[in-house]
């Protein structure tokens, strides 16, 4: 099934052309990874599908149908962002990571502790990291606790802006395995690490756009 469809993209900021025409197709279970240089239009692409901002010509479809009003909201529901810059506040980690599930949109059960505590495990995290406050968190640390949260909200698409930025080998290999380890989810991220480029299904290269 076609998930994400972008037809004829152009976007544009002052004295700046980002999409001339550009086109894109996700599937259902693809492991898609953006790829282009600082400007190419990278995160500038998520905050389209995320009706942050609007082609101005062009559209993207959800599923074939325009990604704008009820669609657009469906499509927020279905999918968890992860944006490159984290910031979840000032909370300590525990209820930060507890906090989206208050909300109906979640479409989830709170998570126990237990589960939260081995997900962090299996991202390299100690335990005692759900005790400390967010923002004194290392930008490793609050990037699989981003990435921890995604996996948690468990929902069918993925939008993730430079997961593994700030990750060593090791967390690049655990963040891997739990990310990728379902075939029915759907990932969409960007990327300038080759690791992460190389173990993507398929890549997006925006700076072979025209």
């Amino acid at each position: 099934m076609l998930i994400l469809r972008g037809k004829n993209i152009h976007f544009s900021y002052p004295g700046e052309s980002i999409f001339n025409g550009f086109d894109f197709e996700l599937k259902e279970g693809e492991k898609v990874v953006v790829k282009g240089e600082s400007g190419s239009g990278k995160s500038t692409l998520f905050r389209l599908i995320l009706g942050f901002q609007m082609p101005e010509k062009g559209e993207i479809l959800f599923k074939g149908e325009p990604l704008r009003g009820h669609t657009l909201k469906k499509f927020r529901t279905q999918s968890a962002w992860l944006p490159q810059d984290l910031n979840l506040g000032d909370g300590e980690v525990m209820e930060v990571v507890k906090y989206p599930f208050r909300f109906k949109n979640s479409g989830n059960n709170m998570p126990g502790d237990h589960k939260i505590s081995q997900l962090f495990f299996d991202l390299g995290l100690e335990s005692e990291t759900l005790q400390k406050t967010f923002s004194d968190l290392s930008t490793g640390q609050r990037q699989r606790v981003g990435l921890a949260l995604c996996i948690l909200l468990n929902k069918p698409v993925m939008l993730l802006d430079e997961p593994t930025s700030a990750l060593d080998e090791a967390s690049k290999e655990k963040a891997f395995s739990r990310l990728f380890s379902d075939s029915n989810r759907t990932l969409l991220s960007t990327s300038h690490d080759p690791w992460w480029i190389e173990h993507c299904n398929r890549i997006i290269d925006l700076d072979q756009q025209t």
